[in-house]
């Protein structure tokens, strides 16, 4: 044989052996439950508990019975990236088979772990909400295919989890996760969590509140992602009884919420509400919801109090831009909150908008007011360059001295607008057929003496104006002033 040659052959022989080595090319090795069983006994089945302790290696597959171990493929353990299966002949996808669990499952502690119902109907279900039925304590698993229901919190995500996915963007990789006190808490570093209903039936369109949240971002939740621009990747967070998704918590910052749909159907374009879209208290911070990019808004629609709800002294400097705030995706049809966005108990420092592309959020239809800033402590709030129209009541409201109770301008001419505001503040224009400002016109800034003058022609047939001074300040509209065409 040749020196090429048993070079060749090594080469080969080294390949092989590396292919075995990673469970066939695969990246890891695969588990199949096909028990609906929730018991670690040796017999004749493999529970989702008992594939869970062979994957995390606190259980040897050499220990599994027989007719138990037929259904492990490789050598999965700690030390290995594995996927947990389901047999579709005990878990049918057209008829869901059950897991009733007794206890929590065991935790995934290693890493690098799939649980994966794709091709099956698997519900896993505590009963009765008493017990957490799935934690996370390590990195980059994936959760995936799975309903689940009546869990105290259905998937924990602990401080150490981090990098993990929950679902996916394709049909066969979304959970949905309703029924339970809260469907999905998040305690852990830049998890992504997309394309997953929560607080709704398998189809999307009827409530399956749960209790509390479908989604907590909870102390030291941080860099998380919750859905994305993508198809698919927004997730449905609708139909749940308190808060749709709740960002609430010291050191729960740079989070990201963009495309998903959050108190809508899955067409959304009907209601299905939370009591509260979306929730940012007791310490977030510098969380953005939503985006600039085409796909990054989120539709906050339809939720019974508010669409958004902002409150506490910790809680600060969050951005929220570019999303559908009592409308469709269109931003035309009506579908309402109760108030859209309120701000209150001290919190401060949140940009709402912006007159950058892409920045504005569209603030219309809701039932109460558009954009309320409540308390003397409630300051620099800064709300620019929005499309706020078709409220009940104001557009923008600040009560009690919130916003440090900037007043807003007079506009005293239209086509060309001029009128005073605070010295020295910037002044944005608006258009609209009442009171508010549907359309962002440009923006100037008054003089030393407050006098201001905006010479670009605007679209009417009313104008008004808000006034924003250093402090990043927002006041309330302006009385609106007739706009003749010139």
């Amino acid at each position: 044989m040749t020196n090429v040659a048993k070079m060749l052959l090594t080469s080969a022989l080294l390949l092989l052996i590396a292919a075995a080595c990673d469970g066939g090319g695969d990246g890891g090795f695969t588990i199949v439950v096909d028990s609906t069983a929730d018991t670690d006994a040796r017999d004749d089945g493999l529970t989702l508990r008992e594939a869970i302790l062979v994957a995390t290696g606190e259980l040897a597959a050499a220990d599994l019975a027989a007719a138990e171990s037929d259904n492990v493929h490789g050598k999965p353990g700690a030390e290995s990236a594995d996927v947990i299966g389901f047999d579709p002949k005990v878990f049918p996808p057209a008829q869901p088979a059950s897991i009733a669990l007794t206890a929590t499952l065991p935790s995934l502690t290693t890493g690098n772990d799939a649980i994966d119902g794709a091709g099956a109907g698997v519900v896993i279900d505590s009963g009765k909400q008493e017990f957490n039925c799935l934690i996370i304590e390590s990195a980059e698993n994936a959760i995936r295919g799975l309903q689940m229901q009546n869990c105290l919190t259905a998937i924990l995500l602990m401080e150490s989890a981090s990098a993990n996915v929950i679902g996916g963007p394709e049909a066969s990789q979304r959970n949905v996760i309703s029924d339970n006190s809260v469907a999905i808490e998040i305690d852990g570093t830049a998890n992504v969590v997309q394309g997953n209903y929560l607080g709704t039936d398998p189809a999307g369109t009827a409530s399956r509140p749960n209790a509390m949240e479908g989604i907590w971002i909870g102390p030291g939740g941080r860099d998380n992602i919750i859905g994305g621009s993508k198809p698919g990747e927004g997730n449905l967070i609708s139909g749940n009884a308190l808060y749709g998704l709740n960002i609430g918590g010291a050191n729960a910052t740079g989070n990201v919420v963009k495309g998903n749909f959050i108190g809508v159907d899955v067409s959304g374009e009907k209601k299905l509400q939370n009591r509260y879209g979306l929730v940012l208290s007791v310490g977030a911070q510098r969380n953005t919801i939503g985006g600039t990019e085409p796909g990054d808004a989120n539709i906050i629609s339809g939720n019974q109090s508010g669409g958004m709800l902002i409150r506490g002294s910790d809680t600060a400097d969050n951005v929220i831009i570019g999303n559908m705030i009592g409308t469709d995706r269109t931003g035309e049809m009506k579908l309402g909150n109760g108030t859209a966005i309120w701000l209150l108990e001290g919190t401060h420092g949140h940009v709402i908008g912006g007159i950058e592309e892409g920045e504005a959020n569209v603030i219309a239809f809701s039932g109460i007011i558009g954009v309320q800033v409540e308390g003397a402590d409630t300051i620099g709030n800064t709300i620019r360059g929005n499309s706020i129209h078709s409220n009940a009541r104001e557009g923008i409201l600040s009560v009690e001295g919130g916003n440090a109770g900037l007043a807003p301008p007079q506009v005293t001419a239209a086509n060309p607008v001029s009128g005073t505001a605070c010295p020295n503040c910037t002044v944005d224009i608006y258009s609209d057929a009442a009171d508010e400002g549907r359309v962002y016109e440009g923006s100037t800034t008054a003089d030393a003496g407050g006098s201001f003058t905006f010479d670009e022609k605007t679209s009417g047939p009313f104008v008004t104006a808000t006034a924003t001074d250093a402090e990043g300040n927002t006041s309330a509209f302006s009385e609106s002033r007739a706009a003749p065409a010139r």
